[in-house]
């Protein structure tokens, strides 16, 4: 294991008296990363609007990759006299060699690129508590941050655990400078914490108690407090800091100069500056995205106070510049980190064929198949995801459906490669069968109007063989009078089948924007019992879904989702003879099975939008 004392190599000085710098303004620099999700290697993917306004350009794919990363980093610290380099969290899970080695490349490849000190995300104990202290114990040479966790002593008391590698601060001399970092880690995502004999070995600490203890203790020994999150209950790297609940901005914040924030997968350019409610100070809060798409640089003025236990006489930040940096192929890998990542390569080559093309979306003009519609109701590609589940054999269920966010990216036209489907499910989900009560699955699409009443009436789930209006605004039946609670969103013309939207046109297909046939299609009613098949995340009550958290007739079938798509793809139609493959660069362009074989093909009409959600405000 690299010694803690390498953690401070990068960020401060010992052969010499540290400056005197009270009175003057000093600069520092933040290097910010977060949510990187084992994208250690450049992958390609067709930036969104916001991505390329932030300067991700599909001509300079592929994009990510943590020896690229490294080399921004180092590039950084060559133009400021003192840096830190934090991360968010969520360096595990989203990628295969995170499948294949457990996080044992995330840790190393960032110790290596010279990582200073990341908080945990909830993402780093997929594989269990366990196995995070291996891999911290074992190849972190950087600090691992939770002020907000109390782990349990493990059953032998000479056994070393998550306790003994993870602290709840660190504290950085810069050159003279003193930097406290506080990690903030995620609980609300994490139901091992909650559950019977809690798994994690866990206990949390409420965000806003711990948060005011740590403060209290380390701000009149620090010229910066800088808060490094996971905390926030929405994410989505399709969105823009004003669409999502960012919970670090209901923290108390009074004497915390810096919030670098991770979890919401989204980028705040130019930073949103929060006003103290109790001083006249005020908090900078930052986040730089995810999937190691950019690396965030924060330039920061710091004038130094007299005495940093008095509020009016401390240091604070006084200005500073942002900018987010994309990680694309104009930048060149770091060799230190090229070496460490090389076997890691060679053994996923061996036994992935990531760039193997399995289908081809053959869909009209430039059209591509999407994860959301504009209607803001059910996508062709959500139905897509849902419709393998629902008919995945043993599965057979009645209806199915699975949370929006964790459909992570559009099926561009063209070839379909294995690696594109982990673009799309980076996170390795399987399918849940349970049995529900018409009444819980009221409860449960309730629950989905209301989740997505609060993003712009953008639906939180994507279903198959399940209709229904979601109403972000109306009159909505009170099916819980006991409590005080008077909803104004809710589901409403629940019904089983398919195409169960009225033909309106005469063209034999329902408009999505139709009322129900409800001769054609039957209604969910509360006494009914039906067989649903759903995604284990949520089945476990992850995104908020407690009716399926409290559900105690589910079966995990540990068929991945990932699979179960590929496997209905494979199952369609063959691609027409003579069609010719638009992405191919020779001339004449070959046809799809000249470059590829007998493939599946698919495009516009393969599930499309149909309206089985239908985003209502009455």
């Amino acid at each position: 294991m690299v010694t803690a004392s390498l953690v401070f190599a990068s960020a401060c000085t010992v052969d010499r008296e540290p400056p005197n710098l009270v009175g003057q303004d000093v600069r520092l620099t933040f290097i910010h990363t977060s949510d990187i999700h084992s994208r250690l290697f450049p992958y390609t993917f067709v930036p969104n609007r916001f991505e390329r306004d932030y300067g991700l350009v599909a001509n300079n794919a592929p994009f990510g990759g943590v020896a690229r990363m490294a080399t921004i980093a180092k590039d950084i610290r060559d133009t400021s006299n003192r840096s830190l380099w934090l991360d968010s969290g969520d360096c595990f899970q989203g990628a295969p060699v995170f499948n294949m080695f457990k996080g044992e490349a995330e840790m190393r490849a960032l110790t290596t690129a010279g990582m200073d000190a990341a908080v945990i995300g909830n993402h780093e104990f997929d594989l269990g508590a366990s196995n995070l202290f291996e891999q911290i114990d074992n190849w972190a040479g950087y600090r691992l941050l939770a002020a907000n966790y109390v782990f349990e002593d493990p059953p032998n008391p000479d056994q070393r655990s998550l306790k003994d590698v993870v602290r709840p601060y660190a504290v950085f001399d810069v050159d003279g400078l003193k930097v406290g970092v506080i990690g903030m880690a995620n609980w609300s995502s994490m139901t091992g914490i909650f559950e019977g004999g809690n798994s994690l070995g866990i206990r949390p600490i409420k965000d806003d108690i711990v948060l005011k203890q740590y403060v209290a203790l380390l701000r009149p020994t620090v010229d910066v407090l800088v808060v490094v999150s996971h905390l926030g209950l929405d994410e989505d790297e399709g969105l823009t800091a004003a669409d999502v609940q960012d919970e670090n901005e209901a923290l108390p914040l009074e004497g915390v100069d810096l919030i670098l924030g991770g979890h919401l997968h989204i980028v705040t350019n130019p930073p949103k500056i929060i006003p103290h409610q109790q001083d006249d100070g005020q908090t900078v809060l930052v986040h730089s995205g995810a999937f190691a798409k950019f690396v965030g640089r924060l330039d920061v003025v710091v004038r130094v106070g007299e005495n940093n236990a008095d509020p009016a006489q401390r240091s604070r930040i006084v200005s500073f510049a942002y900018d987010n940096i994309p990680v694309d192929s104009r930048t060149p890998d770091d060799p230190e980190v090229a070496d460490v990542l090389w076997p890691y390569s060679v053994a996923i080559n061996r036994d992935l064929d990531l760039d193997g093309v399995f289908g081809y979306v053959n869909t009209t003009g430039t059209a591509k198949i999407t994860r959301n519609d504009l209607s803001g109701g059910d996508s062709q590609l959500g139905n897509l995801v849902a419709r393998s589940m629902q008919t995945r054999s043993g599965v057979e269920a009645e209806f199915a459906f699975t949370n929006s966010l964790g459909i992570r990216a559009d099926f561009e036209q063209g070839p379909l490669t294995v690696e594109q489907m982990y673009n799309v499910f980076p996170f390795e989900n399987s399918i849940t069968v349970m049995y529900l009560s018409g009444s819980e699955v009221f409860e449960t699409l309730d629950f989905v109007a209301r989740k997505s009443s609060e993003r712009g009436c953008r639906t939180q789930a994507q279903v198959a063989g399940i209709w229904f209006d979601m109403v972000c605004r109306g009159v909505c039946e009170d099916r819980n009078p006991d409590d005080d609670f008077v909803p104004t969103a809710c589901a409403k013309n629940v019904y089983l089948g398919e195409n169960c939207r009225m033909d309106t046109d005469g063209d034999g297909v329902g408009e999505p924007d139709a009322p129900i046939d409800t001769v054609k299609c039957r209604p969910v009613v509360p006494t009914g019992l039906y067989r649903v098949a759903v995604n284990d995340y949520i089945a476990r009550g992850g995104s908020g879904f407690e009716v399926l958290k409290r559900n105690t007739s589910k079966q995990d079938t540990g068929v991945a989702l990932r699979d179960a798509l590929t496997v209905f793809l494979r199952g369609l139609g063959k691609c027409p003879a003579g069609a010719v493959d638009l992405t191919d660069t020779q001339v004449p362009q070959r046809t799809i099975e000249e470059r590829f074989g007998p493939i599946p093909c698919f495009g516009d009409t393969a599930e499309r939008h149909d309206g089985r959600i239908r985003p209502v405000f009455e």
